[in-house]
């Protein structure tokens, strides 16, 4: 009995680790990345959804607390904007600001444009790139509970079994 809650606990572990790496490291192809100021053109396909685009944080300075826009255009059509707030980095191994994750309707070429707040050159900023990923998976909160759940119930009934 030990030994089968040791190993719910450690399959529990082993899931955490090896989901984070999947969702984090091989999720998602670098479709395109440009440096702020500027800008990429690519193209996209249904086929290619999710997309995620995000914005890679340079080295951090106490005062460039600085909100960057980023834009998405379709063939000339406005999609959309969103601010960036350099500080909303998505993780704990990871330097980048999620910016939007979205499927794609049409094909067609795309640009994302980054674009500094208040008209500067960018060269304070905090912000040194856009990236835009195809096929990025967005975790799902079910298997973090699911593996945490086996560590933490396969260890507490390991240790009143041993009792």
């Amino acid at each position: 009995m030990p030994i089968i809650l040791f190993l719910v606990s450690l399959g529990g572990f082993l899931l955490a680790i090896g989901y984070f790496a999947f969702t984090t490291v091989f999720g998602g192809r670098l479709l395109a990345k440009c440096r702020v100021p500027g800008e990429a053109v690519f193209d996209l396909d249904p086929g290619m959804s999710p997309v995620e685009i995000a914005a890679q944080i340079g080295p951090s300075r106490a005062h460039s607390r600085q909100t960057f826009r980023v834009e998405l255009e379709r063939e000339g059509s406005w999609l959309w904007t969103r601010d960036v707030l350099p500080g909303e980095s998505r993780g704990l191994f990871d330097d980048a600001v999620s910016v939007e994750r979205f499927r794609v309707d049409h094909a067609g070429r795309y640009r994302v444009k980054g674009i500094p707040a208040g008209g500067t050159d960018g060269s304070s900023s905090a912000v040194a790139a856009i990236h835009v990923y195809a096929r990025s998976p967005k975790p799902k909160a079910s298997v973090y509970v699911l593996a945490g759940v086996m560590l933490a119930g396969g260890f507490v009934s390991l240790l009143v079994v041993l009792a």
